[in-house]
């Protein structure tokens, strides 16, 4: 079964479209955690943006799942395996838009959750 979202994954353009800014997002969030309390700029950070597009791309992987699932009925396609294989796809995107946001978003709420109680204590 795990085999089977691997190759659901590697064959899906959203899904490496998600993966390549989830990593966009952790590298940025890791240089965040490097830089010392009190030297973060959250100001040039595009980091919340991009963590912020990660579940729309797992929305947008689903209703291109689901209009592949709604073709396949469309076009007579035997059986429930288009159908079936549309709507994992669907699920898949989503869960993994979400999946990568909702760690990220948390880390990166905790540095500047940091950073602030940081500047708060040096009367900044």
């Amino acid at each position: 079964m795990n085999q089977d979202i691997l190759m659901q994954i590697t064959n899906s353009g959203t899904c490496w479209v998600i993966l390549l800014v989830a990593a966009v997002c952790y590298q940025q969030l890791f240089a965040l955690w490097l830089t010392p309390a009190g030297q973060r700029e959250f100001v040039k950070d595009i980091t919340p943006t991009l963590i912020k597009v990660l579940p729309l791309l797992g929305l947008l992987g689903t209703i291109m799942g689901l209009l592949s699932s709604f073709a396949a009925l469309r076009t007579g396609a035997s059986g429930t395996e288009l159908f079936s294989q549309g709507v994992g796809d669907a699920l898949l995107t989503t869960q993994l838009g979400l999946l990568c946001a909702v760690p990220a978003w948390t880390i990166h709420s905790a540095l500047k959750s940091s950073e602030n109680k940081q500047r708060l204590a040096h009367g900044e």
